[in-house]
């Protein structure tokens, strides 16, 4: 009887089970790195005032009237008087007590301050004769409240603030064609005697740029030619408080104040720079490179080309930069030379630029010419004459030098010394922009793609053979100055590669055949053509807006990748695009 009723109440407990699982609340779906990266990337909503609560009507009656602190509102301000002045040798203190009579302006002058005064002026305020008599005469003078202080010419302090990082930056970049090592020596005498040798690289050709950026030594010796080194004169400037103290004459003061003022303008101008690397594996219509002629028109808008070193785009000499109509050209002399974008290259590259903001349009037309594959997208945003460097890749240990140290005592000890250099393969990119007021930009760029491999060399010394592991590297490198507009693109192409390689199918054990495997194996030579092409834009940074704009292309890219369909586990994975119902 008891096993019967295991049996009844079984069903019973499972029923049970299941109507309050039905009525358990489903667990928030957890929303995966993405959605959280979308979620930073909004922009935040304003801030909503919260309401003011008012007292009661009772409390409101008891308390005291509210105090109107509100000075008395003036009137709209006259327009100020113009007059003619027409003097000679006239005592200065008597000009300016009569300048004011009569005005609502006063006149306080200091008692150290004389001399005369010669003006002929037509129709001018009272604040322009004291402008002008500050700068011709060089009598000072501070605008108060209630008029004019006029003080004399005499050395005066002044702090000023500068905002900039308290460090010194140096950076350098390098190309170089190298065509070989010639080594050479000598020795004297049979038995024993000196000798020397010498050894050089002999370059076919070689680019060195430097940049340093020493900004407050820079400012300490501008500011000090300035206000000379007059008696009493001095310049003491404080890096890491970012105050620059200065001694001097009050016109000397005003120049260096301009001076500053300049200086803050142009050292806080920033561009954002958006980069491609693309490869274009070109088709067999096109193994001369990509036809940059028939690429005519990006968007509706027109390619400047610009060709220097090696040899040039065209026949003519003075054709080396021009603009190429749509629908090509049927003779050199039809292009008109660019005269607003300068290129200087490193050998035979080529250069384009183009008054548009689409990468994809630029992209869609490489496709016509090859199969495109973009190898790196960097973005990155610098200071105005401020390397920037961009660097994805890796590096790897070889081998570069081997030698051993024998020591010899109750025992022969040889220690190896074993030499380790890092080789980079990869992608790097270091560009240095300088950004006029018109928002144009000049910009060195070298970029860089490097590949290294092991590669077994087998040397012969004497009657000994030697198999050294080497590093093969494989560069594409280019170094350029290049004129560009902001927002425009900027194209650096001419980096191509032949790159070939053997396919072997064959049966297994029966291939491996002596003789008779070559009827069991297929080989077959691939040859695959390609150039790289380095796209770049810069975009000066003339408001918030322009960040603003960048995060929300951010979050729009963010938006339309594809994140696979998640049900279940790992979210953060798969992501959970395919729960979605809006």
């Amino acid at each position: 009887m008891s096993l019967f009723r295991c049996v009844i109440r079984s069903p019973l407990l499972v029923l049970s089970l299941l109507l309050l699982s039905g009525c358990q609340s489903m667990a928030p779906k957890d929303g995966g790195t993405m959605e959280k990266i979308q979620d930073d990337l909004k922009t935040p909503p304003p801030s909503e005032a919260k309401p003011v609560s008012l007292p009661p009507p009772a409390v409101a009656a008891a308390l005291l009237p509210p105090v109107d602190m509100q000075l008395p509102r003036a009137g709209k301000r006259a327009q100020e008087a113009r007059f003619d002045v027409n003097v000679s040798e006239v005592p200065v203190r008597a000009f300016l007590m009569g300048l004011v009579e009569g005005t609502p302006y006063n006149m306080v002058v200091h008692p150290q301050v004389d001399g005369t005064l010669s003006l002929s002026l037509k129709q001018v305020t009272i604040p322009d004769v004291m402008e002008m008599l500050r700068d011709v005469y060089g009598y000072e003078y501070q605008r108060v409240r209630s008029g004019f202080h006029v003080l004399p010419a005499r050395l005066q302090s002044r702090i000023f603030q500068v905002n900039y990082l308290n460090l010194k930056r140096t950076g350098s970049s390098q190309t170089r064609v190298s065509s070989g090592q010639v080594t050479g020596g000598g020795s004297d005498g049979e038995e024993s005697g000196s000798g020397s040798s010498s050894s050089g690289v002999t370059s076919g050709s070689e680019i060195n740029t430097t940049s340093e950026a020493d900004f407050w030594t820079e400012l300490s010796g501008a500011i000090q030619s300035i206000v000379g080194s007059g008696t009493d004169r001095s310049v003491v400037v404080s890096p890491q408080s970012g105050l620059v103290v200065v001694r001097a004459m009050p016109h000397e003061l005003r120049e260096v104040e301009a001076f500053l003022e300049t200086t803050n303008e142009a050292m806080h101008r920033q561009v954002i720079l958006e980069a491609k690397v693309i490869e274009v594996e070109l088709n067999d219509g096109y193994q001369a490179g990509i036809n940059w002629a028939k690429m005519m028109t990006v968007d509706g808008k027109k390619f400047s080309f610009g060709q220097t070193g090696g040899s040039s785009l065209f026949t003519t000499p003075d054709k080396a930069g021009v603009e190429l109509p749509q629908g090509g050209i049927s003779s050199p002399t039809e292009a008109s030379p660019v005269s607003f974008t300068s290129f200087s290259a490193f050998g035979g590259l080529f250069g384009a630029a183009l008054n548009t903001g689409s990468f994809m349009a630029f992209i869609e037309l490489l496709e016509s010419q090859g199969n495109v594959q973009v190898l790196s997208s960097p973005r990155i945003s610098t200071l105005n004459n401020q390397k920037a460097v961009i660097k994805v890749g890796s590096d790897e240990f070889f081998v570069t030098d081997v030698s051993s140290t024998t020591t010899t005592g109750t025992a022969t000890t040889t220690t190896p010394d074993i030499t380790l250099t890092p080789f980079f393969s990869g992608i790097a990119l270091d560009v240095t922009p300088q950004i006029d007021r018109q928002g144009r930009v000049t910009l060195h760029i070298h970029p860089s793609v490097s590949q290294v491999t092991d590669q077994q060399k087998v040397i012969q010394v004497g009657n000994e053979t030697q198999n050294l592991p080497l590093a093969k590297s494989t560069v594409r490198e280019s170094d350029s100055l290049v004129y560009a507009e902001s927002g425009q693109l900027v194209v650096i192409g001419g980096l191509m590669q032949d790159t070939r390689g053997e396919e072997v199918a064959s049966t297994p054990v029966l291939g491996d055949l002596p003789l008779l495997g070559q009827l069991f194996r297929h080989t077959r030579q691939a040859a695959k053509k390609s150039e790289l092409v380095i796209v770049l834009r810069p975009t000066v940074v003339e408001s918030t807006e322009t960040w603003r704009a960048r995060v929300s292309d951010a979050a729009d890219r963010f938006r339309q990748l594809d994140r696979g369909f998640h049900y279940g586990s790992q979210p953060g994975v798969f992501g959970n695009l395919g729960e979605k119902t809006e």
